[in-house]
Order: C-alpha cells, then sequence, then structure tokens
C-alpha cells in the first residue's frame, strides 16, 4: 500500500514504493543503483549500443541495402572484409545490423515520448481532480485496455501502413509503428500515474500547499511530478524492453519497415528461409535484440531498486 492506495506492478515486477520515495538526495540514489552491478552493466550495454546506432553507421562506411552486382559475396560468413558475413544478398550483416538498431532505438525513443507525455498528462489529470475528470479519462483508457496491446498495435500499422509508407516513406511508416505502439502503452502509464496522484493528493505537503493558497498547477509541478518521477522512470525503462520486442514483430510481420531499409525483425524474418545456407544470419540479430530487451528490463529492475528507499539496509 503506498499512502492508502493500492500498489501498483508491471508484470511481475511490483513497483509499490517506487513512487512518493523520490530521494530527495541524488547521491543516495546514486549509490543505491551502483551497489546494483547488474543494473550498471546493463546500463553500459545500452549506452554502448546507443553509441553505436548513432556513431556506427558514420565509422562503418559498408551500405547497409548495397550489394556488389559484379561479385557478389552471397551468405558469406564472417571475414575481414565482413565482420558479421553478409546475407542472402550479399548486403553487409554488421551494416544491416547497425541500421536496424537504429530504427528499434528510434522507435523506442518516439514511443516512450508519446507514452510519458499522454500517460502522465492524463494520469495526472486523473488523479489529482478526480470526479468527471477522472471518469471520462478512466474509461478512455478502459476503452484502449479492452484491445490486446499487439494486436491492437498490428490493426493500426496493417490499415493505415501502406498509405502512410507510400506518402511518407520509410520515416511515415516508422512514426506509425512508433504511434501504434505507444497507442497501447499510454494507458497503462496512465494507470501508474493516477494512483499515485490519488495518493499524493491527500498527504500533508500538498493540503499545506493548498490552504496557503498555491494554485492547482503549481502543486502538480512542485510537488506530484516530482514525486512520481521515480515511477515513471523506472516503467518507461521496463516499457523499452517491450517495445523493442514489439517493433521486430511488427517488422517481422511485414508491417514495419520495408526494404530495402533495415531492421531487426525485417533481417530475421529473411533470415528464415536461408538458415540452413547461413546460420550467422539469423544469430546475429537475435542475439542483439535480446542483448536489447534483457538490457533495458535489468535497468528497469535497477532502477525501481534504486528509487525504492526500503531496499536500503
Amino acid at each position: 500500500m503506498i499512502g492508502g492506495e493500492p500498489a501498483v506492478s508491471l508484470g511481475d515486477a511490483p513497483l509499490d514504493g517506487v513512487a512518493a520515495q523520490v530521494p530527495d538526495n541524488w547521491s543516495r540514489f546514486r549509490r543505491r543503483f551502483l551497489l546494483n552491478r547488474v543494473a550498471v552493466v546493463s546500463l553500459v550495454v545500452v549506452l554502448l549500443l546507443v553509441l553505436a546506432a548513432v556513431f556506427g553507421p558514420l565509422v562503418y562506411r559498408q551500405s547497409a541495402s548495397a550489394f556488389d552486382l559484379l561479385n557478389p559475396q552471397l551468405d558469406v560468413y564472417p571475414s575481414p572484409d565482413h565482420p558479421l558475413g553478409t546475407d542472402h544478398l550479399g548486403r553487409d550483416t554488421m551494416a544491416r545490423l547497425l541500421e536496424g538498431l537504429r530504427v528499434s532505438l528510434a522507435t523506442v525513443v518516439l514511443v516512450e515520448t508519446i507514452n510519458v507525455g499522454l500517460g502522465m498528462l492524463v494520469g495526472l489529470l486523473a488523479g489529482y481532480y478526480g470526479g468527471w475528470i477522472d471518469g471520462a479519462l478512466s474509461r478512455l483508457a478502459d476503452v484502449l485496455f479492452a484491445f490486446p496491446g499487439l494486436l491492437l498495435a498490428i490493426l493500426v500499422a496493417g490499415v493505415f501502413g501502406p498509405s502512410v509508407g507510400q506518402a511518407y516513406g520509410g520515416l511515415g511508416r516508422l512514426g506509425l509503428v512508433a504511434a501504434s505502439l505507444a497507442l497501447v502503452s499510454w494507458p497503462l502509464m496512465a494507470r501508474y500515474v493516477r494512483a499515485e496522484a490519488l495518493s499524493l493528493r491527500s498527504r500533508e505537503f500538498v493540503e499545506a500547499a493548498r490552504a496557503l493558497g498555491v494554485s492547482n498547477g503549481s502543486i502538480i509541478r512542485r510537488h506530484i511530478i516530482g514525486n512520481v518521477a521515480g515511477l515513471v522512470l523506472t516503467a518507461a525503462t521496463l516499457d523499452m524492453a517491450s517495445v523493442v520486442v514489439n517493433e521486430a514483430v511488427l517488422s517481422l510481420l511485414g508491417l514495419g519497415v520495408q526494404p530495402p531499409g533495415s531492421s531487426i525483425g525485417l533481417m530475421i524474418n529473411a533470415a528464415i528461409d536461408v538458415v540452413d545456407q547461413n546460420w550467422t544470419e539469423a544469430v546475429f540479430p537475435g542475439a542483439v535484440l535480446t542483448l536489447l530487451v534483457l538490457a533495458f528490463s535489468f535497468l528497469g529492475d535497477g532502477l525501481r531498486d534504486a528509487f525504492d528507499v526500503r531496499s536500503e539496509s
């Protein structure tokens, strides 16, 4: 229980005690986080993958979509010329992985921007003001909860994908994938924030600020948002793992980035039919996808423990 409200949870990872427990002393938070070696390693892995996605294509000059028509090297195993080999069309696997990693992380950024922005806005308004605002916004979130999350994203991407792709190209399809995934993720964020806002609005420091004539907007900015920051950061980080997997699924189904573009899901899909000719074509993108998902998951667990003061012995 948090302030008389039921604890919320994210799957099997309880978030009870994260919000309203954000350390005033950030050095204490850093100390707890640094003591979690798995979380620190996960953070390093995430940072390295981000650097690889941002700067990798600039450093590694191979093209993700080009192949040599005069001297094709199809399904080549790792070699000095191609460190991760080539695919069945002769395209460099490392170049395609770097491009696919960039797509995955760009999708994560877009989805979590919408997820945090919309989820916090709806959750804060519903939890702090209550009444008809709470009822209306909660019913809107419940409508989206009624649909299976990934299936709803598949429906949106499948219906609007061709027209958006034709009008705006690869960036349009990437934006549509991000929007479709955000559509099914923000209600959960809103529910977390709402539960904490309901608890915080009756706390002593909020009542004192209200008695002094502080406006509701100032109370939300100064007292509510700061106290739900830990919950939001933790939930968003844990959600990133799901976003990476779901983006890969959409691309694998042909609803995400289209050839000659590259994504991790698209690479796995293309490798299925030729895995007996070159098993590395499926293993390398699968390994990067697994590493990315595990890194986000362990990082989210570490953030949750660091923000929870009860984890301190």
